[in-house]
Parts: structure tokens; C-alpha cells; sequence
């Protein structure tokens, strides 16, 4: 019919107005992201592992280490609630309609109130409960075809060195959880970088049939503990009731009735809901006794590459989550924490790896019914599926934020890679034209900086001489400075060999007993039971002030004195890793130089000066900023031409702070040799290895590292001791033989450079 021009006119108006509304209201956006970070309530504490996600539509990812998330909500699910929740709090819900997309939503979440019930074995007895919750499967979980979206970050390292990082977003299909049917399994993207220096002989990686394992309630036979076997091995205990994410549920606590040889055992406890009598929570491991059998259920996770590697298991742990979508349970998370031991006398292995794993069901398809066409083999290696990375690889995935930065890491393991690749065609280099050491000394740092991996000044004692001191590229780069003996480098964290050097000065005079307790000289610090030899040695547990970003900020941007650093930011709770050990902290050292001002009744400035640099007359040495002491200072650049950003190093004193340059350094050397400032026998205490330090295959000294494997296995016959350092832009090696008086020392102003391939090699030539 035909319109007149006003009614087509008001029609367009109409329907403009419509438009308008729906995108204002986010009606025509296909999702929305939110972000932000969750804490406790009682003490602003950051919390890990929080589930955000809609609630009962299977759509979360939980937060980190630092208590971020970032949750992709899809367009169908505005109309649904935002449930947040974590064992020990209270659940609190947002209605998603209110939420803007880009919106920082930080929640505060308040510890549950509900207290632990006492119950008797008599009334809850645990048999029947775990046979009643087995017998409920098929009736509490989703018993039809669906699809579960997951995504898993696998990470190893052997301390704080990254050894390979895997992550992967994928398809399951379970047929239902009481059909017998096998699990599908469909790679959507993976990526993963291994360090062929440190792993190259084995690779840690997922299959899909450990995926699938990880559902317990889906494969109740492969757990270990809740099959027929299972529950005669081990002995259950009904402890409670207690809230779990807004659940009423019996707590089941279970170990070992006594070592098996045959098979693993487990200790532990989960969650059964108290109405429905189905499994919400798992937290179990292998006991001390399943330990000692072969790596169980590890052992389809790891593929021995070289014959002669041994892997001993030394821990395994991991919690598996449920949630409910709709009425039905499914999977929600799994999070493992393992430790390795690899061993190979011919490759020189004898160290800790440790593999944190985290697997988050991030949606959930109930309406599919057909199974998808798949070709992964259940016990291929996904690894081996590696697509393309980029920072913006996951972007398009709800994923869990990781605790590192992990493109970062990707990053440093591809450089290792590059590195060690240079390092095989230098020394195919040397085997095809070889010619005397201070001609392959000069060859190799060229060989390095005509590939880009190192821009600085080297310094290289043989003996009773110097065979080599040179700079290589610009100290500056803008005004085209170049580098000599005397200019001076941020050495950063390799400043600990002065305070180090100070407090063994103050052990020799009898003012200071290595094996006190802090609170002997600082009674008014927190872990006053902490020893003097523990700091030296990173072994007080005390965490490192630097890896936490809120006190980085503050300490860069405000003057604080050392009682101040020491009270505010080197008093956190005492901290190990999974394996018991403790690691390397700047704390400890910030915490030995206001020992040593204390003890001593002068500033640690002033010290550092009285004691070391002026007898030493290490005139390029100072403990500050550069501006307006040292024209002659290198500038930090990240890459090629990127300054990098100094910040005033005032605050870290004793841990950082300290620039030289390489003819001091070998000033310093010369002075450690002729013992001219420290007896030899506190020498000798001072460089005595005394525990491990499993980054780089070494042993802690006091303030020093003395290798255990990282070099050539020809050098064992004698002591090398070292210290390296690094600041924004400049990175630093500094080695020592005490014995053949041997000294390298390399400073590089670009950036992270492969310090130990070429001190390996450098001091293959020196042999």
C-alpha cells in the first residue's frame, strides 16, 4: 500500500530510534569483555583461583596468582547472572546487564562465615557416601552428548629458568557421563616453546587421554583412589560439612592404609554436595609411598628424548572443580602441581623440574548431539600441533590470565633457542679454523656482535695478564660514544658481591657470626629467627620485594630508607616452592646491607666507599644514579635502539645499585687474589658453595654462585665462582678462578645476552 512521504518518514525515525537504543543497551554487540582483580575482604589479600563465570551456563575462567581475570561474555548470556566464587568466601552474583563492556569490575570477597560441623562417622558413614555418590552420576552430571570448550597452560622451569610453556584451546565431546563411550577430542590452537639449552633431551607435554583423565567423576577407575582397587587401598574419613562456593557438602578426607608396591597411592579430600550427593571438589596427591613407585599417573606426560635421562616423580598434586550448568554438573577446573627430578650422568643433569599445569572449562554446549569428525590420536602429543603465535593469539578465547607474562616467556625461550643455536655454530666455526686463544677470544666476541648478541665492554685476565679488553658498539648510541675499560654499567643485582664482601669484613672482625639470627643485630625485624648465612645465602624464604608490582611502583617513585625498605617491603610471610626449596630474593640483601650499617654505624653508602672503592682506588665505582657523577656511564637499551627506563636505584641498595665498569671489576678481582682487604681463610668461607641454586646448575656462596654444571664439564676440575647482574637495559657476567687467577668479565648494554654460552666458551678457551 502505498505510504505518504510523513508516515515514511516517521517509519524511518521509528526504526533509527530503535537502532540507537540497541546499541546503546550493547543489544547488537556480539559479547562483552570485563576485567579486574579479586581480594579478600579481611586483609585485601589478592586471591587465586576465584571461578568467574555465568552462572550454571558453563561460560568462566578463574583469576591467577595475582587475582586478575578477564571474561569474554557472550551476547546470549546477558540476560544471565555473573557468579563469582572460591572455597573458604562468600558467592556473590552480578546481573550481566548491568556490566559495559571494557568495564574493571574488582570484587572484595568476605570469608564464609559457616564453620566446619562436626559430624560422626556413624551418621555419615564414608563407604556409603562415596557408594551413593558413584551410584549418582548418571543422575547429577550431564548424562547426553556435549561439548566441553577447555583451555590449559602447561609451565616447567627449573627454578626460576623457563624450560618449556605449552598452551592449548580445545574440543571435548563426552557422550555423557555414564556412557562408556570414549571421549573426542578436537584441537581448535596450541603453541609451545622448549629451551633446547636446558631440556633438550625431554619434552613435557599433554595427550588428550590425560585431558580426559583429569574429569575424576568421568573416569572413576583411571583416579586411583575411588575405583574398586582404589577403596580397598585406602582408608576414608567423613570430617564435616562445610560451605563450598555456596554448596552444603561432606568433606571426605582419604590416605593410604599402607604402602603398595604394585600400585600408586593417594592422599587427600573432596567435596560431595550434601542434597545431591554429587562430587563438586577434588584436592589429592600421590602419597610419600606412591612417590617411590614409577611416575604413575605422570609417566604419559613426559617423552624421554636421549637415552640415559632418568625422571624420578617428587611430586604430584592436583584439584579438579565442578560446576553446575543448569540442574547437571560438569568439569569446570583442574590445576596440577608437579615436581620432577631429572638426572643423566652424560648430559650433566641434576636438577628440579617443576610443572604447574592449569586446564579451565571455559563454555559448555549441551545442544550438540552429533560428535565431531576428529583424527587426534588419544595419545598424540599436542605439542606437536604448534600454530602460529602473536601477541594477540588468544584473543578471540576466554583464557586464564597467567601469573607471568607469558608472551615474555615465549620470547626468552625462542631467544635461548637462537642463542644456542649461535653457540653450535661457533664452536663448528673453531673447529674448522682454529687458532691461538687470544685469537679465538677476539673472534668469538666479534662472532656475537655481528649477530647482535653482544654490545659492550669485555675484559678477559689470563693468568697474570690481561689478553683482551675491548668494547664492541656504542656505549651511547645517539651521540655515537663508544665504550672503554672505564665506563661504567649498571651492574644491578651483581651489586650483591660488595655487600656480600662487607658483611664477611665484619665476620672477620668478629662484629657480625654467620650463624646468628637477624634479631642478634635488628631486633625490631619480623623473621628475626632468620640467620645471617641464610640470607647470604637466599635460603630465609623471604619473599623477593621485586616481583611485587604494587611495591616496585612505590619504591620507584619514592625515596624510602633502608629501615623503611626493610620494615614495608622486606616483611612479607615466608615463602618456599613446591619443592621445599627457597630462592634467590633481592630482600635478603637490602635486609644484610642495613645489617651491616647497624653493625657497622655508618651509612651502607659510606661503607661501600671506606671499605672497597677507595683503597681500591675504583674511581669509575659509585652507588647511585649516573647524573652528575660519571659522564662516562653506558646507557641501557632494550634492543637495538629503545632506551630502556632507569629508575633511581637509591631505594635497593645492597641488592642493586652499584655501577662499575671493567677495569674496577678487575681491581676488585685482583684485590680478592692478593687478599688484600679480606683474610684468605674468610675468602675461602665466603666463596664456599653451600646450597643449590638450580636456575643455572649452581651452588650458593655467600653473595657469589660457584658453578656446579652450567660450564663445560672440562672445568671441573677446578672452582669457578660468578655473579651476574641485571638492570634496565644492561646485563652483566662476572667470573672468577681462584685458583689459576683467571677473570672474565663481560657488560652488555642492549639488553639480555647469552652470558653463559659465552662464558662457557671464553673459558673453554682459557683451559
Amino acid at each position: 500500500m502505498f505510504k505518504s512521504p510523513m508516515r515514511f518518514q516517521l517509519v524511518r525515525i521509528f526504526f533509527f530510534a530503535v537502532f540507537i537504543f540497541l546499541a546503546r543497551h550493547g543489544m547488537a554487540q556480539e559479547s562483552i569483555t570485563i576485567s579486574g582483580k579479586i581480594r579478600s575482604s579481611e586483609n585485601q589479600q589478592t586471591l587465586h583461583g576465584v571461578n568467574v563465570g555465568i552462572d550454571k551456563k558453563g561460560v568462566g575462567t578463574a583469576t591467577n596468582n595475582s587475582g586478575n581475570y578477564v571474561l569474554i561474555i557472550p551476547s546470549a548470556n546477558f540476560k544471565d547472572s555473573l557468579k563469582v566464587s572460591c572455597i573458604g568466601y562468600r558467592t556473590q552474583t552480578f546481573a550481566v546487564a548491568s556490566l559495559r563492556n571494557g568495564q574493571e569490575l574488582n570484587i572484595s570477597l568476605q570469608k564464609n562465615s559457616v564453620q566446619l560441623k562436626q559430624v560422626t562417622v556413624a551418621y555419615y558413614d564414608p563407604a556409603k557416601v562415596i557408594a551413593k555418590a558413584i551410584a549418582r552420576i548418571p543422575d547429577n552430571y550431564i548424562n547426553h552428548p556435549h561439548i566441553l570448550r577447555g583451555f590449559y597452560r602447561m609451565y616447567t622451569t627449573k627454578g626460576t629458568e623457563p624450560l618449556e610453556l605449552s598452551e592449548a584451546v580445545f574440543d571435548v565431546y563426552n557422550f555423557g557421563y555414564a556412557d562408556k563411550r570414549a571421549d573426542l577430542f578436537k584441537l581448535i590452537k596450541a603453541r609451545d616453546e622448549k629451551n633446547q639449552r636446558d631440556f633438550h633431551s625431554l619434552e613435557l607435554s599433554q595427550q588428550p587421554n590425560t585431558i580426559f583423565n583429569y574429569d575424576v567423576v568421568n573416569h572413576i577407575v583411571a583416579s586411583g583412589f575411588l575405583s574398586e582397587e582404589g577403596l580397598i587401598r585406602h582408608k576414608f574419613e567423613v570430617t564435616g560439612v562445610v560451605d563450598v562456593k555456596g554448596y552444603q557438602a561432606l568433606e571426605v578426607v582419604f590416605k593410604e592404609k599402607k604402602a603398595d608396591d604394585d600400585e600408586p597411592t593417594f592422599r587427600g579430600k573432596f567435596y560431595v554436595d550434601l542434597k545431591s550427593y554429587a562430587f563438586i571438589y577434588f584436592d589429592y596427591g600421590l602419597s610419600p609411598g606412591g612417590l617411590t613407585n614409577e611416575l604413575g599417573k605422570f609417566s604419559s606426560r613426559i617423552l624421554t628424548r636421549v637415552a640415559g635421562v632418568n625422571a624420578d616423580l617428587k611430586q604430584y598434586h592436583t584439584k579438579v572443580g565442578y560446576q553446575k550448568v543448569g540442574s547437571k554438573w560438569v568439569l569446570s577446573d583442574v590445576v596440577g602441581d608437579d615436581a620432577l627430578g631429572i638426572t643423566s650422568k652424560d648430559l650433566n643433569y641434576d636438577f628440579n623440574a617443576n610443572v604447574k599445569f592449569n586446564y579451565q572449562v571455559t563454555a559448555v554446549d549441551t545442544n550438540r548431539n552429533a560428535a565431531f569428525d576428529t583424527k587426534f590420536g588419544r595419545h598424540e602429543n599436542i605439542n606437536d600441533h604448534n600454530s602460529n603465535t602473536g601477541e594477540s593469539f588468544w584473543k578471540d578465547y576466554n583464557v586464564l590470565l597467567p601469573d607471568y607474562n607469558a608472551e615474555d616467556i615465549f620470547k626468552y625461550i625462542q631467544s635461548v633457542n637462537k642463542q644456542t643455536t649461535l653457540k653450535d655454530k661457533f664452536e663448528e666455526k673453531m673447529r674448522k679454523s682454529p687458532g691461538d686463544s687470544s685469537q679465538r677470544l677476539e673472534t668469538l666476541l666479534k662472532f656475537y656482535n655481528d649477530n647482535g648478541q653482544f654490545n659492550g665492554t669485555a675484559l678477559i685476565r689470563n693468568q697474570d695478564r690481561v689478553v683482551l679488553s675491548k668494547s664492541y658498539g656504542y656505549a651511547e648510541k645517539k651521540n655515537h660514544m663508544e665504550g672503554n675499560s672505564h665506563t661504567a654499567y649498571d651492574l644491578g643485582t651483581g651489586s650483591g658481591i660488595f655487600t656480600s664482601f662487607i658483611i664477611n669484613q665484619l665476620i672477620n672482625e668478629g662484629k657480625i657470626d654467620a650463624g646468628a639470627a637477624i634479631k642478634t643485630y635488628m631486633p625490631y625485624y619480623k623473621f628475626g629467627d632468620v640467620t645471617v648465612q641464610q640470607l647470604l645465602t637466599h635460603q630465609s624464604g623471604i619473599p623477593d620485594y621485586a616481583a611485587n608490582d604494587d611495591y616496585m611502583q612505590l619504591i620507584n617513585t619514592k625515596p624510602y630508607t633502608l629501615k623503611d625498605m626493610v620494615v614495608n617491603f622486606c616483611s612479607d610471610s615466608l615463602a618456599t616452592d613446591s619443592t621445599g626449596v627457597k630462592g634467590y630474593s633481592r630482600s635478603n640483601f637490602v635486609i644484610l646491607s642495613l645489617m651491616a650499617q647497624e653493625v657497622a654505624g655508618k651509612p651502607f653508602a659510606d661503607l661501600l666507599k671506606e671499605r672497597i672503592f677507595t683503597p681500591l682506588e675504583m674511581t669509575d665505582t659509585y652507588l647511585g644514579n649516573a647524573s652528575g657523577i660519571n659522564i662516562n656511564h653506558a646507557t641501557g637499551y632494550n634492543g637495538d635502539t629503545q632506551v630502556a627506563l632507569p629508575f633511581d636505584v637509591a631505594n635497593q641498595q645492597g641488592a642493586a645499585g652499584v655501577s662499575s665498569s671493567a677495569e674496577d671489576l678487575l681491581k676488585f678481582h685482583n684485590a680478592l687474589l692478593s687478599n688484600k682487604l679480606l683474610p684468605n681463610a674468610q675468602k675461602l668461607e665466603m666463596l664456599k658453595p653451600r646450597a643449590d641454586y638450580e636456575d643455572h646448575g649452581g651452588q650458593y656462596a655467600y653473595g657469589w654462585v660457584v658453578d656446579k654444571n652450567a660450564f663445560d664439564i672440562t672445568q671441573k676440575q677446578r672452582t669457578i665462582a660468578y655473579a651476574t647482574g641485571d638492570s634496565p637495559g644492561i646485563y652483566s657476567m662476572f667470573i672468577r678462578d681462584e685458583a689459576t687467577g683467571n677473570c672474565i668479565i663481560l657488560l652488555n648494554n642492549t639488553g639480555n645476552f647469552p652470558r653463559y654460552d659465552m662464558a662457557d666458551l671464553l673459558l673453554n678457551v682459557l683451559k
